[in-house]
């Protein structure tokens, strides 16, 4: 074979990841899919035992700080039970992370992904109020990936002249920090932005959202990932709606 041939063979993308969507007919605002984000209701100086989450609630995901202010030197300590990729829990587990050094607007996630309700506790250092949560996105299978398309499609199950569907490249960066609780983390892709005037979902009609040729790189294996964030402000805005995501590894 070839060199070219083989090259060729070898530059086609993988088989696309597959999400379906919809919104609630309940309500509107920020839904997540393959991947979420799960903030505190409230920013918070880590003290003796702040409890963030829902007890017995299956996030299996990384516990987050976003730093509100510089931080000289407090180290936060996550408690509470966790999982690991091979399916093991462990209950009473503990992992610090260290803000020494952080600005505001800083992101830390634990290695750690965790279950149910957790506990930040100061371990040391000055106290620096900050933005908690939890975070869980696609790494495809802890490797390093590229994504080289998209393509978004749905049938609209309510007018709303205000959605969005962005491409969230989940890493260290881009994070805003909130007084309110729920910091926002800049998107990659957006769909208000690019169609401009015509991104309206229309009532029981179909709508496509699509991107070829990109070069997203994300480092799976050093805590990077995707996550798609889908916002309305319309009850029940998505009927249906599918995500094809093309990577190349």
């Amino acid at each position: 074979m070839s060199e070219r041939r083989y090259a060729l063979i070898n530059s086609h993308p993988a088989a696309p990841v597959c999400w379906s969507f919809r919104t609630p007919s309940g309500g509107s605002g920020t839904y997540y899919v393959g991947g979420f984000y799960r903030f505190h209701g409230s920013a918070f100086t880590p003290a003796a035992g702040d409890t963030v989450g829902t007890a017995n609630s299956s996030y299996a995901a990384h516990a987050l700080v976003v730093l509100g202010a510089t931080s000289a030197d407090m180290v936060v300590r996550v408690t509470g039970t966790s999982i690991n990729d091979a399916g093991t829990r462990t209950t009473s587990d503990t992992e610090d992370i260290d803000t020494s050094g952080g600005v505001a607007d800083t992101y830390y996630e634990t290695a750690k992904k965790w279950l149910g309700a957790v506990s930040y506790t100061r371990q040391s250092g000055t106290g620096v109020i900050i933005n908690a949560g939890f975070a869980k996105y696609y790494d495809q299978n802890n490797s390093a990936f590229a994504v080289t398309g998209f393509e978004v499609t749905w049938l609209g199950g309510a007018n709303d002249a205000a959605p969005d569907i962005e491409l969230v490249k989940h890493s260290s960066a881009g994070w805003t920090y909130a007084a309110g609780g729920t910091p926002t983390k800049a998107s990659s892709y957006d769909m208000a932005t690019t169609h401009s005037t015509e991104d309206n979902v229309k009532n029981n009609e179909e709508g496509a959202y699509k991107r070829a040729n990109i070069d997203l790189t994300v480092d799976g294996h050093l805590g990077e990932g995707t996550i798609w964030r889908i916002t309305t402000t319309a009850n029940g805005t998505f009927e249906l709606g599918n995500i094809l995501m093309y990577c190349r590894t």
